[in-house]
């Protein structure tokens, strides 16, 4: 038992990473079903304020991502994103349906936009059912852009973030385009 003047390591690295989420590397299914079940968990706990993601990604399956931003809407707890590394692609997307105002990059984060890429077999049939979910699915992505960008019109969407070839964004960029708040640090440092 520790006197109120003794110092409890363990106890405080675990009050800071109390309402901290981690989403790094690919979104498939095992790494979404990580995040759901911890923003739940921070949300039966009640007892904090806001939840901090912290997103380092490439992206990944549109599903997995879009399962990850329900989950964070439906969370009672405001989900503050800050993008490190690189924000591409699903992981992107994730990090845009942060709490507006708190959607913070750090100046060397590496940002993509792209168009969804799938792949898809079977006979002509099921190519051609396959192909009103590829038209859903791109339905979904330019309303999600249009809910949490400043970008007014599906054109605009496909005119400057959804081109026929990935689109590299600056800091600056993102933030010109209402896809993140604030760019963290000494951003006179970087070149952007």
């Amino acid at each position: 038992m520790l006197n109120k003047y003794e110092y409890d390591e363990k106890k405080e690295k675990k009050d800071i990473l109390e309402g901290v989420i981690f989403l790094s590397g690919v979104i498939n299914e095992q790494t979404a079903e990580s995040v759901y079940k911890r923003i739940i968990e921070i949300n039966r706990s009640n007892d904090i304020e806001f939840i901090q993601m912290i997103i380092n990604s490439c992206g990944g399956y549109t599903s997995s991502g879009f399962g990850i931003i329900d989950i964070m809407r439906w969370s009672k707890i405001p989900i503050f994103t800050t993008g490190i590394g690189m924000i591409a692609s699903m992981g992107l997307l994730v990090f845009m349906a942060g709490d507006k105002t708190h959607r913070v990059i750090t100046p060397r984060t590496s940002i993509l936009s792209h168009r969804f890429y799938a792949c898809v077999g079977g006979n002509h049939s099921q190519l051609l059912a396959f192909r009103k979910e590829e038209d859903l699915m791109h339905k979904r992505i330019i309303q999600h852009y249009l809910e949490f960008s400043n970008l007014k019109t599906e054109d605009e969407v496909e005119k400057r973030l959804l081109k026929d070839t990935d689109v590299w964004l600056s800091c600056r960029e993102a933030v010109k385009f209402g896809l993140a708040d604030i760019i963290e640090g000494d951003e006179r440092k970087v070149i952007n």
